[in-house]
């Protein structure tokens, strides 16, 4: 199941960028994030490790990921590595104009009898990403 949200944010692409890969503030611009930190040491690149608390329908879920791909300037791919479900993510950052387009790709990956809950999965995700993407463009907006 793939998600795919974009926005125009009107800040520089630099400082897009460094809010996104400050991982602390996943919590800040998702809704539905509780709590994320990362679990390795050094600046955000290929194997960094972090990890976010989720609250979907009343339940805390943990998940922990690893970023796969940084092309700084470009963008940044992560995959999960302890979830209830396996995903990946992307965050491809474009320079336009003196903004930011943000395009979030998520995608999950069930197998079998799950597989028929995915368009369940879509409607309670979609909406939450979309939102999320918009609380980051209000957010940066502001500062």
């Amino acid at each position: 199941m793939l998600i795919q949200h974009s926005v125009i944010i009107r800040k520089p692409l630099e400082e897009v960028e460094a809010y996104l890969t400050d991982i602390s503030n996943n919590c800040v611009w998702q809704d539905d994030v509780t709590e994320s930190g990362v679990l390795t040491d050094g600046a955000i690149g290929r194997g960094t490790k972090a990890y976010e608390v989720r609250s979907i329908m009343n339940f805390s879920l943990r998940s922990e990921w690893e970023v796969t791909e940084y092309h700084p300037g470009r963008s940044f791919s992560f995959t999960s590595t302890s979830s209830v479900a396996p995903y990946e993510g992307t965050f491809d950052l474009e320079a336009v104009d003196k903004s930011t387009k943000v395009t979030f790709s998520f995608t999950i990956f069930h197998s079998g009898f799950n597989a028929l809950f995915d368009p369940f999965m879509n409607g309670i995700f979609s909406p939450r990403f979309r939102k999320n993407l918009e609380n980051l463009m209000t957010i940066l907006e502001k500062s």
